[in-house]
């Protein structure tokens, strides 16, 4: 199933090479849920601070996905 996603901050660097920063970019998805997307992508589910999976925050990371689902992910945020 294809998906389409945005990754921002940190986790831009595991877009795609050709990736503008804050450009979405498709994945074939090997599974089924926002957890194996980030498994896919190489990172770890501590990363993925922030969800969204069209435009509604979330924070099951089990929660199923469909073809053609917009899932945006944000790094946590340190500042001060």
């Amino acid at each position: 199933m294809k998906v389409i996603v945005k990754l921002y901050a940190t986790l831009s660097k595991l877009a795609p090479p050709d990736t503008e920063i804050g450009e979405s970019f498709e994945v074939e998805l090997n599974g089924t849920t926002i957890y194996d997307l980030i498994e896919q992508l190489g990172f770890a589910q501590e990363q993925a601070r922030i969800v969204f999976v069209n435009d509604n925050q979330t924070s099951d990371l089990l929660s199923t996905l469909r073809t053609g689902d917009r899932v945006v992910m944000f790094p946590p945020v340190g500042g001060g």
